[in-house]
């Protein structure tokens, strides 16, 4: 896994060098790796049978994309059995994207459904924490019985009631 994370971060610097030089790929790349992501996309993709040419056409296809360098990009890592990697290609290329508009992706997991004005307060609290532009994204789960827990990048900042509760046992424990 580490392996194919490696060789898909040379694809997405190549790619950001790309972005960098104005040629947007990124939306067009993040169409074709959600089909790649499809369990019979991939069956296809690592059909050898079929020229890489033409696996990579029907993926772009399926994805209702058009752009030469996604095409080149996809015909090459079929040819190399690589295509795979396109899910990782893109994540990382979105990362790269966002790193250089200064922009942090931050997961939140809350108890209970935000209000819109309460999740504006929020991303709005994060980002002059951080002193970045924030992506907001905002997941609920009923089991952690209160608070948030922030995912910023890979850290994690755990303010729930069921992460305090932890602490408790954690301490009572030793």
């Amino acid at each position: 896994m580490s392996g194919e994370r490696s060789i898909a971060s040379r694809y997405a610097a190549a790619l950001f060098e790309l972005h960098q030089d104005g040629i947007d790929i990124a939306s067009s790349l993040n169409k074709v790796a959600q089909v790649a992501g499809n369990e019979d996309a991939q069956a296809l993709l690592k059909n050898t049978q079929i020229t890489a040419e033409n696996r990579a056409k029907a993926v772009l296809k399926a994805a209702s994309v058009k752009d030469e360098h996604v095409l080149r990009l996809v015909v090459m890592l079929c040819a190399r059995n690589k295509a795979v990697l396109l899910p990782y290609i893109d994540e990382m290329l979105e990362a790269l994207i966002r790193e250089a508009n200064a922009q942090v992706m931050v997961n939140v997991t809350v108890a209970s459904k935000l209000s819109a004005a309460l999740a504006s307060k929020l991303k709005e609290s994060i980002s002059s924490g951080l002193g970045k532009s924030v992506d907001l994204n905002v997941e609920t789960d009923a089991s952690i019985l209160g608070g948030l827990v922030l995912n910023i990048g890979d850290r994690q900042i755990d303010h729930s009631v069921r992460g305090r509760i932890n602490g408790l046992k954690r301490a009572l424990s030793v």
